[in-house]
């Protein structure tokens, strides 16, 4: 049950990161340009995989915490690795402009931070 409901928590944030990202896209498409649509969106998407990543590691975490930690370490070390590889190539190969990847990442992320906080009032009560 308990991870059912996180796979579900992980998939609602996911949700509102693209549904947000699709809004912010159109709106800075009608200001800017394209481009810098298509940046937030793929920013955005870049998150997304990042947060399904970890959800997924989390979900088949084993019991032993020796390789619970070592798995969860291998998951924000492929985290890392995915972001940065996604950025480089956002960048040099399909120039994307950093102001649309910027807007997206940090959308990504407000929106994540304002689950955990949702969730962690949640517990206080």
């Amino acid at each position: 049950m308990a991870s059912w409901a996180f796979s579900a928590y992980v998939g609602r944030v996911a949700a509102w990161v693209l549904v947000l990202a699709l809004l912010a896209a159109v709106i800075c498409g009608w200001l800017w340009n394209a481009r810098e649509a298509w940046a937030i969106l793929y920013a955005a998407l870049l998150s997304v995989l990042n947060m399904l990543i970890l959800g997924s590691r989390l979900l088949a975490l084993p019991a032993a915490p020796a390789a619970a930690s070592a798995r969860l370490g291998a998951a924000v070390l492929q985290r890392w690795v995915l972001t940065i590889l996604g950025l480089l190539l956002a960048l040099a190969w399909l120039h994307l402009p950093i102001v649309g990847l910027v807007i997206g990442l940090l959308l990504a992320h407000f929106v994540y931070l304002g689950f955990m906080l949702r969730e962690r009032s949640k517990k206080r009560r």
